[in-house]
C-alpha cells in the first residue's frame, strides 16, 4: 500500500511495469493510457496525474536526465538512484502528487507495478511579493478603442452631388 496525503505536492513516483513490451503495446492499442494507468494503480487517475511511456522513447536522454531536465528533480537525488533508473527497461509510469488533490489516497497497485523511487520537484528558492503598481493590474494598459470618425453631412452631400452630376453627364452623352 502506498499512501499519498492530500497535502503532498511536487512529488513524482516512478514505477516500473513488469510486463513484456509487446504485451504493453498491445494493451495500449486496445485502450487509452488513462484507463490502463487506473487499472495498474487500482485507483482512478486523470490525464495530468501520470505519464505512461516506453523507456525506448527516451533513447539518447535516459530516465535520470528526463527527471532532472524535464521535471527539475534534484540531480543528487537522481544520482543516488541512477543505477536503478538506468537498469529499467520496458514501460514506466510516473505518478504525480496531484492525484491526491481532492483527498488522501491509498494505492494498492497490481503486482506488476514496482515503486522504484519518489522524487521531489524543487520549491521556489525565493518568495515573491505581489506587485502593487497600478500598471501591474489586469487590463490597466488597455486603451479604449478609438471611435471611427463620423461622416460629416457636407461630405456626404458633396459625394451624392458628384455621383448625380456624373450620371447626368453620362445620360446626356448617350
Amino acid at each position: 500500500m502506498i499512501e499519498i496525503a492530500k497535502t503532498e505536492h511536487g512529488v513524482i513516483r516512478v514505477f516500473a511495469i513488469s510486463r513484456p513490451m509487446s504485451e504493453m503495446a498491445r494493451m495500449l492499442k486496445k485502450k487509452p493510457k488513462k484507463p490502463l494507468a487506473s487499472t495498474l494503480l487500482n485507483h482512478p487517475v486523470e490525464d495530468d496525474d501520470f505519464e505512461l511511456f516506453a523507456l525506448s522513447d527516451l533513447t539518447g536522454v535516459g530516465l535520470p536526465q528526463y527527471l532532472s531536465d524535464g521535471y527539475d528533480v534534484d540531480r543528487d537525488a537522481v544520482r543516488a538512484d541512477r543505477a536503478k533508473l538506468e537498469a529499467l527497461d520496458g514501460y514506466v509510469l510516473l505518478l504525480f502528487s496531484r492525484v491526491s488533490n481532492d483527498a488522501d489516497v491509498m494505492l494498492d497497485p497490481v503486482h506488476d507495478l514496482t515503486l522504484i523511487g519518489s522524487y521531489a520537484e524543487p520549491k521556489a528558492l525565493h518568495a515573491t511579493t505581489p506587485i502593487a503598481a497600478q500598471a501591474a493590474k489586469p487590463y490597466s494598459g488597455m486603451l479604449p478603442s478609438p471611435k471611427a470618425p463620423g461622416r460629416s453631412r457636407a461630405g456626404s452631400a458633396m459625394t451624392a452631388l458628384t455621383v448625380l452630376l456624373a450620371l447626368l453627364i453620362i445620360w446626356w452623352i448617350l
